[in-house]
């Protein structure tokens, strides 16, 4: 299967196919209590067809530009999922979303997808400014940008609201000057 880029020898990032929904349906349903508590779409994920539907519409927003899903593969199989969930292109940003699953957590999968599509993104498109926004509880989560060298910007206080409550969410950005520094050009 080709990728739409290679990380290394093991992970790869794709584009949304509609072959991906049984196996991404399975992960979900598996680790609904993980992957749920800090993604609130995951209960909505009900059946394959949604998700089939959802890829078709994630291919329609990568195609017009609005977003950019993508799909991450850890020695061919679905690790989870790392993504430009809103982009910009007027003011030229993007935020970028992760998810992963439990097993695979630890090994820098997400870490390595991440600056893999980041540098992508910084070196193709008219992007200047990144941001990951984490609730606040989300330790797991909030490691990454901080591997990556985001800068942590505040704290966005009762910016999400999901499961009947408000979440406090963190602010990392990165600009692309600072990422090219960081990779000596």
């Amino acid at each position: 299967m080709k990728s739409f880029l290679k990380v290394d020898d093991q992970i790869t990032i794709h584009l949304p196919k509609l072959e991906f929904a049984e196996e991404i349906f399975e992960i979900i349903s598996n680790q609904q209590l993980y992957l749920g508590e800090w993604l609130p779409w995951v209960e909505r994920t009900k059946s394959v067809e949604y998700l089939r539907a959802f890829l078709k519409d994630a291919a329609r927003f990568n195609q017009g530009g609005q977003k950019l899903t993508t799909y991450v593969l850890y020695d061919g199989k679905i690790a989870g999922s790392v993504s430009f969930v809103k982009i910009d292109k007027e003011m030229r940003t993007a935020e970028l979303g992760y998810w992963l699953r439990e097993e695979l957590q630890g090994k820098g999968i997400m870490t390595k997808a991440c600056q893999r599509l980041i540098d992508y993104n910084f070196r193709t498109k008219a992007i200047n400014r990144i941001e990951i926004k984490v609730a606040t509880n989300n330790g797991k989560s909030i490691k990454i940008p901080e591997r990556m060298g985001f800068l942590h910007e505040g704290t966005l206080r009762q910016a999400a609201f999901f499961y009947n409550q408000y979440f406090d969410m963190e602010l990392f950005s990165l600009l692309k000057d600072d990422w090219l520094k960081m990779k000596n050009e």
